[in-house]
């Protein structure tokens, strides 16, 4: 028996004994010190009078005898206790009947507090509750702003359309007789309209990105990359430009939206090496054994890497519009394509060097 009390004082959990008629045999400190008890307080009381139901909910006596009653298959039921400091602890409470032959039948009861585990669980609760009521209102938001958007862009590109329209009879209509400035200023209509309308449809196109769902596959970069430059060269009158796509890993991606990035990644190229004589770009992998990088390397006026933060920024241009064209919409929407791909993309140059364009897509 004294190597049984020795055992029981030895344990870290709260352990009591209990005879069949639930009055305190034996408790270990580990119990005294949990319940804020001294062992005089046990003394000829019984569980029923030593943990009431006004200070443990469900009652101690109710949680043993539902314990020893029902199989919980050792998962115990769980109390609320209220300690003598006003302190409220939550409980596990485990029993189970020891039958010795010649011995009276005792209770053996299991204590374990669980108080940081409900709290933790309560504040997992109601973050999850207030994440849920956030995410209830983005959603709300994001279908106000796509129903928005989609009216914006219908009452914006009819005017634009009849402004572009009227323009373009003032410039061709036969027998006009228009000074060169009129021409001039008629052309410059023409462009305006054209680009913000291409800027509209970029911006349509930046918002729908989120909210489709991507349909993943197999996907050939160095084809795609292929077709792309191929439909890009149509429009690169009299220019010397040397492009060299290397060998590239198969990638797994919704096949549309990749096309978007290498069209928006080569445009660039294209665009910001106008002023070389010989332009060269290149598309190439570096391959590990966890991941491959794809990049764009072009040697064209690059640009000062203490704004290449800014780069991926919608309306964000480095460069005046009046040298180089551009919505701002561009390598902001293959930002937002590659990471929906769980992926990520960044930029390194150098001004009247040339740029690199990296990015890698999750698995």
């Amino acid at each position: 028996m004294k190597i049984a009390e020795s055992i029981l004082k030895s344990l870290q959990q709260s352990v009591l004994v209990l005879d069949g008629t639930l009055r305190p045999v034996i408790a270990n400190p580990a119990f005294f010190q949990m319940f804020e008890l001294s062992p005089t307080d046990l003394e000829g009381k019984f569980i029923p009078e030593l943990m009431l139901g006004e200070i443990c909910e469900p009652s101690l006596r109710v949680v043993i005898e539902s314990v020893i009653t029902n199989d919980t298959n050792g998962g115990g039921i769980e109390a609320v206790y209220s300690l003598r400091s006003g302190k409220r602890i939550y409980l596990r409470v485990n029993a189970r009947r020891i039958h010795e032959d010649g011995l009276p039948e005792m209770i053996l009861v299991e204590l374990r507090n669980i108080t940081k585990e409900k709290e933790t669980e309560m504040q997992i609760q109601e973050l999850n509750h207030a994440l849920h009521k956030h995410v209830v209102t983005v959603d709300a938001v994001n279908q106000e702003l796509e129903s928005y958007g989609h009216s914006v862009s219908h009452d914006l590109r009819t005017p634009l359309r009849f402004v572009n329209r009227i323009a373009h009879v003032l410039l061709h209509e036969p027998g006009a007789n228009l000074s060169t400035v009129a021409i001039r200023q008629i052309n410059m209509i023409l462009q305006a309209t054209t680009e913000m309308g291409r800027l509209i449809e970029n911006l349509l196109i930046f918002s729908q990105v989120s909210r489709e769902p991507i349909k993943k596959r197999s996907v050939d970069l160095k084809r795609l990359f292929q077709d792309v430059v191929k439909e890009l060269e149509y429009g690169q009158v009299n220019r010397d430009v040397a492009i060299k796509i290397q060998d590239l890993p198969l990638c797994h991606g919704d096949q549309i939206l990749l096309k978007e990035v290498a069209s928006n990644l080569m445009a660039n190229a294209f665009k910001f090496t106008r002023r070389r004589e010989r332009a060269k770009i290149t598309i190439g992998c570096t391959e590990t054994e966890d991941e491959a990088i794809y990049y764009i390397q072009d040697n064209g006026v690059g640009f000062d890497m203490s704004n290449s933060d800014s780069l991926f920024h919608p309306f964000h241009k480095l460069h005046e519009s009046a040298e180089f064209e551009g919505t701002g919409i561009g390598l902001a929407l293959v930002k937002r394509i590659i990471e929906r791909h769980g992926g990520r993309i960044w930029a390194e140059g150098e001004v009247d060097k040339g740029a690199v364009f990296y990015f890698m897509l999750g698995k």
